[in-house]
């Protein structure tokens, strides 16, 4: 049988075969490699007990950390988090920015009539805390971390 002879589309069937292989094998959560991060938020000596609290760790661009992803936890009663990229347990190695929020209560409930206050929660951790750009908090996340490493030390 001459090529010419042989259906369109059975010449696209292998390319078309091709890109399916490829798009489903990249179809991943794309993370890669993570190490196990926890630890305890501390203000002063005190673990952080907030009704509502979280742990974000963005990439330290000017310390060689390109990734894409700000790997985050929340905080329990007790000030332990563990960190979760996408669904992966852990994060990526490299150095971090780690920013941490907290408030006192719940937001308060939804009005019914017209607002004129804007309730805001009392927040427990100094806004210094809560931006990248601000916080002094950095961590380095790597295979083998000392005991205590990812303890987060927070100044009233």
């Amino acid at each position: 049988m001459l090529r010419s002879e042989v259906p369109r589309a059975a010449l696209r069937a292998p390319a078309i075969a091709l890109i399916v292989v490829a798009l489903v094998a990249g179809c991943g959560d794309g993370v890669g490699k993570t190490y196990p991060v926890s630890g305890t938020v501390f203000i002063g000596a005190a673990p952080l007990d907030a009704k509502s609290a979280t742990v974000m760790f963005v990439p330290d661009r000017t310390k060689g950390n390109t990734s894409s992803f700000e790997p985050g936890a929340t905080v329990d009663s007790t000030g332990h988090y563990t960190v979760f990229t996408k669904n992966q347990r852990g994060a990526p190695p490299g150095w971090y920015k780690v920013v941490v929020t907290g408030i006192a209560e719940a937001p308060p409930p939804e009005s019914k009539g017209p607002l004129t206050k804007r309730p805001a929660p009392k927040s427990l951790v100094p806004a210094k805390y809560g931006r990248a750009a601000t916080t002094p908090l950095e961590i380095e996340v790597v295979a083998n971390p000392a005991t205590g490493a990812y303890d987060l030390n927070l100044k009233p």
